[in-house]
């Protein structure tokens, strides 16, 4: 739910017949408000930590992306950019794969993809980078393969 919270202030709407400023309160302030940190975010003032999600429609709608987030004021994210940087991905995936194919084509020996190797994890278990560090003097630190 946490990932969705404007469409679940949007049902309050819609079914709880709340207003749209107290549905969108109810996601924003009141939770600043009930860990007494309002002073420092849950609305958009002057002084407040600028923490901001622009969308492109009604944000209690279903309909609504998001299409920017400002994380300390800072841009953090951007459905445009994402877009671009998917399709560049995809471009790069799409080349990869075709020099696999051309590979294959001139003779060179494809390998079979490797089984996960399933593990069973223990509080014992340690892995080979892996180390347990002892105390011994005061604030000196053994260690122990």
């Amino acid at each position: 739910m946490a990932r969705r919270l404007n469409q679940e202030a949007g049902k309050a709407v819609a079914y709880g017949q709340m207003s749209e400023e107290d549905a969108l309160k109810l996601v924003t302030l009141n939770p600043a408000k009930m860990m007494h940190v309002d002073q420092k975010i849950g609305s958009i003032k002057a002084g407040k930590d600028a923490d901001l999600v622009l969308w492109s429609a009604n944000p209690l709608s279903i309909y609504a992306v998001a299409e920017k987030t400002y994380v300390d004021g800072i841009p953090y994210w951007d459905y445009a950019q994402d877009a671009a940087k998917q399709k560049a991905m995809k471009a790069d995936e799409g080349r990869i794969i075709q020099k696999m194919i051309e590979a294959k084509n001139a003779g060179s020996g494809a390998q079979r993809p490797t089984a996960l190797r399933r593990r069973l994890y223990e509080c014992e278990t340690l892995e080979e980078d892996q180390f347990v560090v002892k105390e011994t003097v005061i604030g000196q630190n053994q260690l122990q393969h």
